[in-house]
């Protein structure tokens, strides 16, 4: 880009033309060509109607239609959405909804999820048996189109070890991955779970999806995500399992790579600014209930009973498909999504919505003030304006209020008033100040965050692991949001069901405990082959060495009655059974802690009991 290209851009960006996350296009996604052929007949096509236009109109273009004009197609006329010309706004407050903070949905969650306990169940609540048997039958099927002489299967059993390892180098990071298996830094818990050359042949043949289903590029029904669709629509059945919130928020969200791939993405203002690019909605809490992985504006239909409101809107109308209707939700969403189109549709099927707005989607009849008008210095800080439209029985408040720079937001449910106050620091008296803070600004402030709550959890625990294999990258990260749902509807239940909060485990250490759980569960404690190595000579000094305490396995690895045979020390110690004082020779070779086994005492069948 030249200087005048980026002077333009930035233009732009200051006037609100530009989504905030997105600097190329405002409603529509970009084209992908796969080749020069596609490209150049899509250009001339584009051409032939451009003369058509001329010729119809004697040599000039018409001006484009706008918003609600385009908002129906292929429906009767009676069902159409009367047009923005029609639509007439005032300078008047917009009366509080009261009905939109009284929430009339499932709030109680079935018993199938309070009967979760253990960080393994919630995890096996979205990555049940089902879909790890559908990895490994798909993972096996590949391994033998690459290679027919292949004869090492993958078990479900290496496939939870492979997915406790991926969780565990989300936790404890090493350079490389041969790292862990190295003999100066070795990392035991992954070591000692899977070698190194077997891990390394899973991920090589690690597939999700049949190739001989895949529609070829010409087809009408060819879905570029049909690699990891299984895993795609599995989760987000699940996901959607839970009950929703009262109050949801959808944004962008980058799934940050360095692979060359036709379908990545560059957003300015994240992060990560490259990366395949997904649409999430999630609850204030940042668990999130749907997700679409952005792949063109081409691979998604609609439903009979959907109107056509534009590629990005179209997109929120197909992660809210599960969002009970009539129950009075309530969902934010930044200026990138935010139109009168899809909030009238949305105020039709019972949801509320509020978001920040580009000026130029109100229309030319919006009197709200200009965004020079608003920097002057005479307008002092904390002002704000509201103007209020009606159109067939809707009403859009639209409010303008000014901080450092002017906001605009648009909302079918809350409008300026009440009015609050709100601390800003003020240079010229270098002090903070109370300012006037509108109702619709406290009320976005407050819950429009959900996505970026998620986006901090992954950035504190992702999995870093490199892969030039597309399909490896995003399953990683739809691996990553489903431990993450995982402990946030572990700490729901745990609320719900007045857990102490101290007891509640924080986010690394439920990893932690679940990357063990993984690794260790159903699998059978092997013993070391070969000749002990010559570096461990018997400790002749009268110094004893110092032993590490031990330490209790997690409930489902205890209990899971596969691997747990007894081995005898010379050395007792103290039994690990709760209320159990006595000595013991005896150990648990998979759980690695002492218990009694006699007589009067046996305190290892009672601990391994279900």
């Amino acid at each position: 880009m030249n200087d005048e290209d980026i002077s333009t851009l930035l233009w732009r960006l200051e006037n609100g033309e530009v989504s905030e996350d997105e600097s190329d296009l405002e409603e529509d996604a970009l084209d992908y060509y796969d080749n020069v052929g596609e490209l150049q007949a899509d250009l001339e096509r584009e051409n032939q109607i451009l003369e058509e236009i001329l010729t119809e109109n004697d040599g000039t273009v018409p001006d484009p239609p706008l918003i609600f004009d385009e908002l129906v197609e292929n429906q009767p006329h009676s069902n159409a959405t009367p047009s923005l010309r029609d639509l007439i706004w005032k300078k008047k407050n917009l009366d509080l909804v009261d009905q939109a903070f009284t929430f009339l949905g499932c709030t109680d969650y079935p018993p199938i999820i309070m009967n979760l306990s253990t960080p393994y169940q919630y995890f096996s609540y979205f990555f049940d048996e089902s879909l790890l048997a559908r990895i490994v039958t798909e993972s096996n099927k590949y391994a033998i189109q690459k290679n027919i002489n292949f004869s090492e299967p993958m078990t479900v059993l290496e496939l939870r070890k492979y997915i406790g390892i991926l969780i565990y180098t989300s936790v404890y990071h090493y350079p490389s991955i041969r790292s862990y298996w190295a003999n100066n830094v070795r990392f035991h818990p992954i070591a000692d779970t899977m070698t190194v050359n077997r891990f390394e042949k899973i991920r090589e043949i690690l597939h999700f999806n049949d190739n001989e289903g895949h529609l070829p590029r010409e087809h009408p029904e060819h879905d570029r995500l049909h690699k990891i669709r299984t895993i795609v629509d599995h989760l987000n059945q699940r996901f959607m399992s839970v009950p929703f919130d009262h109050r949801l928020s959808l944004d962008e969200q980058m799934c940050a790579t360095k692979i060359s791939h036709f379908m990545k993405q560059y957003l300015p203002n994240k992060p990560h600014k490259w990366g395949f690019k997904l649409y999430v909605l999630c609850c204030l809490m940042g668990y999130a209930y749907s997700f679409e992985i952005y792949s063109g504006t081409h691979d998604y239909k609609r439903l009979p009973n959907e109107p056509n409101l534009g590629a990005v809107s179209n997109t929120v109308v197909r992660l809210l498909r599960p969002v009970p209707r009539k129950v009075n939700h309530i969902v934010y969403f930044d200026n990138f999504y935010s139109s009168l189109t899809l909030f009238h549709h949305l105020h039709k099927e019972g949801i509320y919505c509020l978001g920040t707005v580009q000026r130029n989607r109100l229309g030319k009849t919006c009197k709200l003030p200009k965004k020079e008008d608003v920097q002057k210095t005479s307008v002092p800080r904390g002002s704000y304006d509201e103007n209020v439209a009606s159109l067939d029985g809707v009403e859009f408040a639209a409010t303008s209020w000014k901080d450092n720079k002017q906001v605009l937001l648009l909302s079918t449910y809350v409008g300026a008033n009440p009015v609050g106050t709100i601390s800003r620091y003020d240079k010229k008296q270098k002090k903070n100040i109370s300012i006037p803070c509108p109702k619709v600004i406290e009320e976005y402030n407050a819950h429009m965050g959900g996505v970026d709550t998620m986006d901090s959890y992954l950035g504190r625990y992702r999995i870093r692991m490199k892969s030039k294999k597309w399909t490896n990258r995003l399953f990683q990260h739809m691996l990553d949001m489903a431990v993450i749902n995982s402990w946030i509807l572990y700490k729901k239940v745990s609320l719900k069901k007045k857990t102490n909060p101290k007891n509640i485990l924080k986010l690394v250490d439920f990893r932690t405990e679940l990357a063990e759980t993984l690794c260790k569960y159903g699998a059978v404690s092997e013993n070391k082959r070969g000749r002990p190595s010559m570096n461990r000579q018997e400790n002749t000094s009268k110094k004893r060495p110092k032993i590490g305490a031990q330490t209790l396995p997690p409930n489902d690895v205890r209990t899971d009655g596969v691997g747990h045979d007894k081995s005898y020390n010379t050395k007792r110690n103290q039994c690990k059974y709760a209320n159990c004082k006595k000595l013991t020779s005896v150990m648990c070779t998979k759980c690695k802690i002492s218990l009694c086994d006699n007589r009067k005492n046996n305190c290892f069948q009672v601990f391994h009991a279900m």
